[in-house]
């Protein structure tokens, strides 16, 4: 079971299967789409699931910018009288990004260069959202139950370790 936290420390539980899936469909996005990293982001910022460039992995701080910056930019263009946002791209002198939702609790974040085209990337985005939004829509994988007695080898500590003065 793989369990990451959101920035409240409330565990984010993903389960072996979905998380492998998740990295599994980013890398084949990535090759399709040659942008040179991807990642689902939970609301709070918490990367669910990346691929590509290791140097462009996030430590935390990007994913809660980029939801962040995602939300204020979804609340000026309600307040604006636009409530069809779909999406948001950057376009910088060395690198772009194109952030989207996948449902209302998880973006899809792709960070790519020139040569590669906007256009393709958010077509491949396209392609890939309804994917994602299936499995991350899924009831998730039931934590194992812990055993309620110790198994031979398991470590006990017992009230005898800490005698009263």
């Amino acid at each position: 079971m793989e369990i990451r936290h959101t920035h409240t420390g409330m565990p984010l539980h993903l389960g072996v299967g979905l998380a492998a899936s998740l990295r599994q469909a980013l890398q084949r996005f990535c090759a399709e789409s040659e942008v040179l990293y991807a990642a689902v982001l939970e609301e709070s910022g918490t990367v669910c699931a990346e691929q590509g460039d290791p140097a462009l992995h996030d430590r935390g701080e990007t994913g809660a910018l980029a939801v962040g910056a995602f939300a204020a930019i979804q609340a000026i263009s309600a307040r604006l009288g636009d409530n069809t946002f779909e999406g948001l791209f950057h376009e910088g002198k060395e690198r772009h990004f194109h952030l989207s939702a996948i449902t209302p609790t998880f973006l899809l974040l792709c960070v790519f260069k020139p040569p590669v085209r906007y256009a393709i990337v958010k077509t491949c985005a396209m392609k890939l959202r309804p994917k994602l939004a299936e499995a991350l829509e899924r009831p998730p994988e039931r934590m194992p139950e812990m055993p309620r007695t110790p198994a031979a080898g398991d470590l006990v500590l017992g009230s005898n370790l800490f005698p009263e003065n």
